[in-house]
């Protein structure tokens, strides 16, 4: 049964998420291609179960994403694909879920190979011990659950080392990247899980990366990670 409009409304903070992921998947998958045009206000309103206020709060945050473009007297319409805010770290997150394009995840893997190296170089020159602590915690936790063979923990613990390493170059840029890594490796993890020759293979090569980092080996600390970004790609396959 159709709920009225107000009490459509009541239900809307729970509901919000979930009408802007929906919709956004429906672009990311091109269920609803670049130029077309959103179905109807009354039909999407009647097939979410939601009010027309509801609706439009969450176009408006499709439009902050880069997704649609709303035009008086011509409707909401889905923008180029080159427009698309894909680095916004929700909808990186739920295109990941919806098995991106190959060209995505090797633009990722690419933009790592620039930055991640060049983060190391700077910790080993900045971080401290507050800031290496947080990589030697994601080392120990890794190590502990490589152990066990407890290979979700292991990755989840991997992401964590990867996003600490971003905030210890002390590089705000780099930092503020540290959330769209994390979507990034969490979907690559996914992936190489069932191709790794030997998942939790690439541990030493942490151990190495945190080691020259305590040195003040800026060159070796971008060298390691370099390195250990070289495994990824190969596990993946790219």
């Amino acid at each position: 049964m159709t709920l009225e409009p107000d009490a459509r409304t009541l239900i809307k903070p729970r509901v919000h998420r979930h009408v802007v992921k929906t919709l956004a998947q429906r672009i990311l998958s091109e269920q609803l291609k670049p130029g077309s045009l959103l179905p109807p206000e009354a039909e999407l309103c009647d097939e979410l179960n939601i009010s027309r206020s509801a609706l439009r709060e969450a176009v408006k945050v499709l439009g902050n994403m880069g997704l649609v473009t709303t035009r008086p007297r011509t409707g909401t319409q889905v923008r180029k694909r080159d427009e698309w805010n894909l680095l916004d770290q929700d909808l990186l997150a739920w295109s990941m879920e919806i098995a991106p394009s190959p060209e995505l995840v090797l633009s990722l893997i690419e933009a790592r190979q620039a930055i991640e190296p060049a983060a190391a170089r700077l910790a080993a020159l900045r971080a401290g011990a507050a800031e290496l602590a947080p990589l030697e915690d994601a080392y120990r936790r890794m190590s502990e659950a490589k152990a066990r063979q407890d290979f979700a923990t292991f990755n989840q613990a991997d992401i964590d080392f990867h996003t600490a390493l971003l905030r210890a170059s002390g590089n705000i840029v780099f930092q503020q990247l540290s959330n769209t890594i994390g979507a990034a490796l969490a979907y690559s993890f996914r992936m190489t899980v069932e191709r790794a020759r030997e998942p939790g293979a690439s541990l030493p090569n942490h151990g190495e990366v945190i080691e020259r980092i305590r040195e003040r080996d800026s060159e070796g600390a971008a060298a390691s990670m370099a390195r250990l970004l070289r495994i990824a790609v190969i596990d993946l396959g790219l």
